[in-house]
């Protein structure tokens, strides 16, 4: 405790705090006012999109709030999907003055947690015992009865807490300002999957700031552990995650969703050309059914060959990606707030099980309405038995890793 307490009053009032603090609040807050405009864009744009009344044919599900938090796919998921004779048609669900937005990229709360909370632990912890030495006081805490551990876990704790103790206050402020907000709907799942991001960041911040520990029990000098630990920020935040996804691309050799489309599309218009041939001998009195038929069963036929290797692109991108916290961490946010690669994944497979039990009657062969499209997005249980669950484990195991490293590298560290 008297260790803990000495780095939170030796730091509180330091120009570091009140500089990494201040940034971290500006950020924030422009991270709500872009996030908040983006999602009434997108609120919007639904309202246009959606049918006035229930149709089976058009399907189009409206934005999360949640995405103000942790946008992920959210634009995507929100696309409109017209179902006709010619297969599921993706329609543009973006109005023209929202383009200008596809230029940048809108800072939402994840890439402040997983950018700016990272580097600030870092710049918290890198010097906690490297100074210490430097300053000559670290062999005056030992020799004044100071044990090892309980000077390593009171920096350790002292440091998460300049950090993590703001961001937790800000982020609460930022909650409750969304929630009274015009268009934001909440319930229990909101507020819980906030809850769990809220802890997400928490372990998330404490694996920086032990790996910072970490780095400051390696080197004796700080302007080594400062070089070191922008490095490894860099490594874990940038590299890892974006040539994780490259790799992992191109072992998999996936084709993108783009020309998935085309060839659907491609389908369609042979369907249609095979049918004027037809038209033009004669020779099929049920042509328009037939068309149809060929049509449906191309894309279910490219649907179906190109799912399981989608999947099995996305199991190695997340074996690779989890490597780095930053990665794990993106998931699981992307996951709890429904706006996640699965979310994407499971809409699929909601919509192409709608057309395959309402198909005979969309087509008229057999009487009645087609059923109404009912979609939910997924709950926080959901999200943990498919996969939140192991990345929330992969960001504890680094910081655990990080923690019993540190600690058997203090137990031999020279503090002469």
């Amino acid at each position: 405790m008297p260790i803990f307490k000495k780095e939170i009053l030796e730091n509180i009032r330091s120009y570091r705090f009140m500089i990494l603090t201040a940034l971290l609040g500006a950020l924030m807050f422009i991270s709500i006012l872009v996030s908040y405009g983006d999602y009434q864009l997108r609120m919007e744009n639904y309202n246009v999109l959606k049918p006035q009344q229930p149709t089976p044919e058009k399907i189009i599900i409206p934005p999360t709030a949640l995405s103000i938090f942790v946008k992920g796919l959210d634009t995507n998921l929100g696309r409109l999907l017209q179902l006709s004779a010619l297969g599921i048609d993706v329609q543009v669900s973006q109005q023209s003055v929202n383009r200008l937005f596809t230029l940048f990229t809108v800072p939402d709360m994840l890439f402040v947690i997983k950018v700016m909370l990272s580097l600030m632990a870092l710049l918290f912890a890198f010097d906690a015992l490297s100074a210490e030495k430097e300053q000559g006081t670290l062999k005056l805490l030992l020799a004044g009865g100071a044990g090892r551990f309980g000077l390593l876990f009171g920096k350790l704790a002292g440091r998460f807490a300049l950090v993590f103790v703001p961001f937790a206050v800000l982020f609460t402020i930022a909650v409750t300002v969304v929630s009274i907000l015009p268009d934001v709907q909440t319930d229990i799942q909101y507020w819980t999957k906030l809850g769990v991001i809220l802890l997400a960041s928490g372990v998330y911040c404490l694996s920086f700031t032990a790996l910072g520990i970490l780095i400051s029990t390696l080197v004796h000098r700080s302007s080594t552990a400062v070089i070191v630990s922008l490095a490894a920020w860099t490594l874990f935040i940038f590299i890892i995650p974006n040539l994780g996804i490259s790799f992992a691309r191109n072992m998999a050799g996936v084709p993108p969703g783009e020309r998935v489309e085309m060839q659907g599309r491609l389908a369609a218009v042979q369907a249609i050309y095979e049918r004027i041939q037809k038209e033009k001998s004669g020779r099929n009195e049920h042509i328009g059914i037939d068309m149809v038929n060929q049509v449906w069963a191309a894309q279910r036929e490219i649907f179906e060959n190109y799912r399981p290797r989608l999947d099995a692109l996305m199991r190695l991108t997340r074996a690779i990606v989890r490597t780095s916290p930053a990665g794990a961490l993106t998931f699981l946010m992307t996951d709890v707030a429904g706006t996640g690669f699965m979310e994407d994944m499971r809409l699929k497979d909601a919509v192409m099980l709608h057309v395959r039990l309402n198909y005979n009657k969309y087509m008229h062969i057999e009487p009645g309405e087609p059923g109404s499209f009912a979609y939910a997005r997924s709950s926080i249980g959901d999200a943990f038995a498919l996969s939140a669950l192991v990345d929330s484990l992969v960001i504890v195991a680094f910081a655990f890793l990080c923690i019993g490293l540190a600690a058997a590298r203090f137990a031999v560290y020279d503090p002469r």
